[in-house]
């Protein structure tokens, strides 16, 4: 069975285009990724804007083009943060009406499971305690799971675009608000840090684009092979907050490729230093995996038990 899953996020639509069956995916067709930014200004404003809803038309159409080019038996599209908050969210799924993507708001109840599998690939080892931490434009999603079982799953609203329009008014940035940044942060943690603690972790798995654009900068491109299953320490995160901090927007889209993502590249690495630094974690183990994953292995085990 070949499946095309969505994830639209805050920042990035991400569009997988796989095949397999109920044990998993096979064979990936295509993984597409467009930096879109939904959700801007949603955090002030409460709605999607006009210009972020043309980007999301105009992406999804590319999408669609593709998808069609691979006759796919499935579609699915999850959107996350941005379309949850908004009043008018309803647009963005008119959008996907329109162009037969049928777009669905991820349930609370199922977004850790479907988050955990996705960062892991439907690959999970059962001894390991594993935390995935999804860091999204508008939210973070925090999973404790052990083997198959999810034990904790939270989503916080810290997210790369909504801290910098909410903190970050020029770049570089000040200390003070690198500082206000990196307290509301922990403070977002150590709400959640008990039932965190609760289980000895054996590793933190990091997934989106925040993580592996860094890693991407390490290995000197990205390279899924190169990427996926990278250790970065905490000692190199640190290096990135740093670096991040310090650097103009434009400094780091030319000297870094970061591209769209190069102004809320900060805030994304801050997030994940306070979650490393909280646990008193070694690192993070970086997976290019994630949400377009778990849906594609939802659409693809419903439809053998269908």
């Amino acid at each position: 069975m070949k499946v095309a899953a969505l994830d639209l996020g805050t920042n990035t639509f991400l569009c997988l285009i796989a095949e397999g069956n109920e044990t998993g995916i096979t064979k990936v067709h295509k993984d597409l990724v467009e930096v879109v930014r939904l959700g801007q200004g949603v955090d002030k404003t409460g709605e999607l804007q006009d210009e972020a809803l043309d980007r999301a038309r105009k992406c999804l159409t590319e999408f669609k083009k593709e998808i069609d080019k691979h006759h796919v038996d499935k579609i699915l599209a999850m959107a996350t943060s941005a379309a949850r908050d908004a009043r008018n969210g309803q647009e963005l799924f008119d959008i996907g009406k329109e162009l037969g993507i049928p777009i669905e708001v991820i349930p609370g109840e199922d977004e850790a499971r479907i988050s955990y599998q996705g960062a892991t690939g439907g690959v999970i080892e059962p001894n390991k305690t594993n935390l995935v931490v999804d860091v999204g434009g508008g939210s973070t999603e925090l999973i404790v799971g052990r083997g198959e079982e999810i034990l904790f799953g939270e989503s916080l609203n810290i997210g790369g675009v909504r801290l910098t329009e909410k903190f970050v008014t020029q770049q570089p940035v000040s200390p003070r608000e690198q500082e206000q940044l990196s307290q509301y942060i922990n403070e977002q943690i150590q709400k959640i840090l008990p039932d965190l603690q609760k289980n000895k972790l054996d590793q933190i798995i990091a997934v989106a684009g925040t993580p592996t654009s860094i890693v991407a900068i390490e290995v000197g491109g990205f390279d899924e092979k190169k990427v996926d299953g990278f250790f970065l320490s905490k000692e190199r995160l640190k290096f990135w907050v740093h670096e991040f901090s310090q650097t103009s927007v434009e400094e780091k889209r030319t000297k870094y490729q970061l591209g769209g993502r190069a102004d809320i590249i900060f805030a994304g690495a801050s997030i994940l230093l306070n979650v490393v630094e909280a646990l008193n974690m070694d690192g993070i183990c970086v997976s290019t995996k994630g949400v377009r994953y778990g849906v594609a292995l939802e659409m693809l085990r419903s439809s053998s038990r269908s």
